[in-house]
């Protein structure tokens, strides 16, 4: 819609009222010379409606310039952000919440917590600012952590995979979506599974390595989607934009869902997406090294071998502003925020924080996060939860969890994988998404707008909740990749 065509509808509406009004009166005229009264007052009420269609079609017009003040206010305050970022000043309050800006010797660019009572390295233990005691480390040449060794975190939200394999960066897939852009609802989806993660002593970069079922199944706003065992895609619901078009890939690893778009990770670190990408959501062509991707509703972020990220999408509220993050191993995008897991288990954020769902974050030791609409909730070390944000429908009320071993975060609703295998869930169950207490034997599980997803260790596809869209009709699903370490 560009700046003129508000202006277009009102002289539309001008001329067809007039020349409607015009016309009208003349043959009115016409019918009255003729005799025929019945058809000059036809005429003459055709005259009337005529004018009083000028009134409709110039709502409409007003209602287009308020959509184009506001998508002139939006493009102005993004290239305010450019300008600043290409000035080198910082644009996101989320600065003064991230662990790293606090770290007053520039030379030290990382610390570590220690996690599950596993010290990382032998250093100086420091008290830092968000109450928890961290261990310092020296940045190396390339100004990555210096770690060695292997770790287990837990659970990591997000889609998050990496192989033994070397990323082939020589080969890229690409995928495009040229579609009309439709109304963006408040849906948002975070997958989430059991992982370990390891410092690779060569690169002194952050790899992970993790059981292959983790992120092999994704809820999105309307559809499902599910990687098998050969590499393939699986995908069930709402495919208007194309978001199910799946059935050509290979090489798959793991899959992500947003509101009308499907991500998918290639073994050689590699990306494709399809569906809607009005605001280029689908555009990660041109990524490499990546070991892990999330969808938002409108954005997408990628996390690269080396700990740092990359973002595509709708950046409104900055939610893609992620391009000066280091040392992160795990990402999970919001509605219309991101967040991010640092090595040294705190938290960092960028986006809207409407609802504080992430400003309010003052955690550590955490090990994996999940971002839901207007709720953010993290999973502890010792198998406890937090959570912070909207709690209108009680899905932050996690502080009783215990033994849990990965979460999602959904519309307004939150889901927890125990270490017994069975799932519990918390918040609003309008449409049964939380009904998940008869589920056992689950390695893994997934949270859409309003529906749940588990994959089973027998490689059964397990949901509940919405299904206006066939977006749980899972049970034809097979070969679903699972955890066979």
């Amino acid at each position: 819609m560009n700046d003129n065509f508000p202006k277009k509808v009102k002289a539309v509406g001008i001329f067809l009222g007039i020349g409607g009004f015009a016309a009208s009166i003349a043959m009115a005229i016409d019918a009255f010379g003729k005799g025929d009264i019945y058809a000059a007052c036809v005429w003459l009420v055709f005259c009337i409606i005529s004018l009083f269609m000028i009134v409709p079609v110039f709502a409409v017009g007003n209602l287009s310039s308020e959509l184009v003040e506001e998508k002139r206010k939006t493009k102005t305050l993004s290239e305010k952000i450019a300008r600043m970022e290409k000035d080198g000043k910082k644009t996101t309050s989320v600065d003064k919440y991230s662990p790293a800006a606090r770290i007053q010797n520039a030379e030290m660019r990382a610390a570590a917590t220690e996690h599950n009572g596993i010290s990382l390295k032998d250093a100086p233990t420091t008290v830092n600012t968000n109450g928890g005691y961290t261990r310092e480390f020296s940045s190396s040449k390339e100004g990555m952590l210096d770690m060695g060794g292997e770790q287990e975190l837990g659970s990591m939200t997000s889609v998050f995979v990496c192989t033994d394999k070397r990323i082939d960066t020589e080969h890229l897939v690409t995928e495009s979506s040229e579609i009309s852009k439709p109304d963006i609802e408040t849906a948002f989806y975070t997958s989430t599974g059991i992982e370990t993660f390891k410092v690779s002593p060569k690169g002194n970069s952050v790899t992970r390595f993790l059981p292959q079922s983790s992120f092999t199944i994704a809820a999105g706003g309307l559809h499902t989607a599910a990687v098998t065992e050969s590499g393939r895609v699986l995908a069930v619901g709402y495919g208007t934009y194309g978001q199910c078009d799946v059935s050509d890939w290979s090489s798959i690893i793991a899959v992500a869902a947003g509101n009308h778009h499907t991500v998918g990770l290639k073994s050689n670190g590699t990306c494709v997406a399809v569906g809607y990408s009005g605001y280029g959501q689908c555009d990660v062509w041109n990524w490499k090294n990546i070991c892990a991707v999330s969808a938002g509703v409108g954005h997408t972020v990628g996390l690269k071998e080396n700990g740092t990220c990359v973002a595509t999408g709708d950046n409104t509220y900055g939610q893609c502003n992620v391009q000066d993050w280091a040392d992160i191993i795990a990402i999970s995008a919001g509605y219309n925020y991101t967040v991010g897991l640092k090595a040294d288990g705190t938290i960092v954020a960028v986006g809207a924080n409407t609802d504080g769902q992430w400003g309010a974050i003052r955690w550590g030791s955490i090990s994996s996060v999940a971002s839901g609409g207007l709720h953010t909730v993290g999973l502890r070390g010792d198998g406890t939860c937090v959570a912070v944000g909207n709690n209108a429908n009680d899905q932050c009320e996690v502080s009783r969890w215990q033994n849990v071993r990965a979460i999602a975060a959904g519309n307004y609703h939150t889901v927890g994988l125990l270490a017994n295998g069975k799932v519990i869930a918390t918040g609003y169950n309008g449409y049964g998404q939380c009904n998940v207490s008869g589920w056992e034997n689950v390695i893994a599980i997934a949270a859409g707008r309003n529906h749940t997803i588990a994959l089973t260790r027998s490689g059964a596809l397990l949901a509940t909740g919405d299904n206006t869209y066939g977006q749980c009709d899972t049970r034809n699903f097979r070969d679903i990749k699972i955890n066979k370490n």
